[in-house]
C-alpha cells in the first residue's frame, strides 16, 4: 500500500464520537477512511440509535463488525457448557469468592476490528501481514486516561491518540459537543449485563430502560450455575454482592461495585 489506511476505533461513547466529529470537521487530520464499531449485539438500543445518527454526520463510513451475540453465547454456555469468552463475572464457591478473568473484550471487540483491518488492506485469511506500518488506528483515550496508552501489538498497525495530542479530557470533549451545537450526548457504551456497571448505572437502567434491565436480569439468572462447564457447586453473578441482580439493594453504597470503572478495564474498546 502506498498510502496508510486511517481508521477510528469507535466505541460510540463520548470521546470516540467527538474524535469522529472533529475529524469530519477537519479539526483532526487526515480525514479517516472509516470508523469501525465492534458490536457484541448486546448493547442497549440507545447505542444503535446513536450510531445511526452519527453516521449521518460523517463523510466516511462506520463499519459495524461482530462475531455474534455475547448475550446469546453466554446463555447457550450456561445450558450446554460450550466455551464462551466470558465477561468478568463474580464467582461464589463453597469455600471462597472470586472474579473471572475478563476474556470478552479480546474476542468480541478487539478480534473483529483486527479482522476488518486485515480485510481493508487486502489480506486474505491466514495471509502474512506486512512488516511495515500500513494502518494508523485512532484510539479515543483522553488526557485524563493517559496511563492507558499502549502500543499496537501488530507491527503493521500504528496507534494514534488524537485527544492526547490536543490535551483534551472527557470534560473537554463534552464542552466541545456543547460549543458545536450538539444537544444530544452519547451515553456510555457497554453491554447491558456488563459486570463493571456500578450501582448508579444499574439503578438508572432499571428505572429508565426496562428492556435492557430485563435483559441483564435474564443473563444474571442464566449464568447462576456457571458457564464453560463450571465446577458443580460454583455460582456466578453480575453484581459483586453475589446476590441476584433483581434482589440487590442498588441504593446501598455498601453494595457498590468496589468503585470499578470499566473504562479502565476494556482497553479502549468498551464504554468509549
Amino acid at each position: 500500500m502506498s498510502k496508510k489506511l486511517t481508521v477510528i476505533s469507535l466505541g460510540a461513547g463520548v470521546q470516540s464520537s467527538v474524535m469522529a466529529l472533529m475529524a469530519a470537521k477537519g479539526q483532526i487530520k487526515p480525514m479517516p477512511d472509516a470508523a469501525i464499531f465492534a458490536d457484541t449485539l448486546s448493547e442497549p438500543a440507545h447505542i444503535y440509535e446513536w450510531l445511526d445518527w452519527l453516521q449521518t454526520q460523517l463523510p466516511f463510513p462506520i463499519y459495524r463488525v461482530s462475531i455474534g451475540s455475547l448475550r446469546d453465547d453466554l446463555i447457550a454456555s450456561s445450558k450446554t457448557g460450550v466455551r464462551v469468552a466470558n465477561p468478568p463475572l463474580f464467582l461464589k464457591t463453597p469455600t471462597s469468592d472470586g472474579m473471572l478473568f475478563r476474556q470478552c473484550t479480546s474476542d468480541y471487540k478487539i478480534a473483529p476490528i483486527h479482522k476488518k483491518l486485515r480485510e481493508m488492506i487486502g489480506l486474505k485469511p491466514r495471509q502474512r501481514a506486512p512488516k511495515e506500518v500500513v494502518v494508523e488506528q485512532w484510539l479515543r483515550i483522553s488526557q485524563d486516561e493517559i496511563q492507558r496508552m499502549k502500543m499496537s501489538r501488530d507491527k503493521w498497525v500504528e496507534n494514534r491518540w488524537p485527544l492526547i495530542e490536543m490535551r483534551m479530557s472527557r470534560i473537554h470533549c463534552l464542552q466541545w459537543m456543547e460549543n458545536n451545537g450538539y444537544n444530544e450526548l452519547p451515553k456510555k457504551s457497554a453491554c447491558t449485563f456488563c459486570p463493571y456497571h456500578d450501582n448508579q448505572t444499574w439503578a438508572k437502567m432499571r428505572d429508565e430502560d426496562p428492556v435492557s434491565w430485563a435483559d441483564a436480569v435474564e443473563v444474571d439468572h442464566a449464568i447462576r450455575n456457571g458457564i464453560n462447564s463450571t465446577t458443580p457447586g460454583n455460582q456466578m453473578f453480575l453484581h459483586r454482592s453475589r446476590v441476584p441482580l433483581d434482589e440487590v439493594d442498588l441504593s446501598d453504597p455498601a453494595e457498590d461495585q468496589l468503585g470499578f470503572d470499566f473504562m479502565d478495564e476494556c482497553d479502549g474498546y468498551c464504554g468509549i
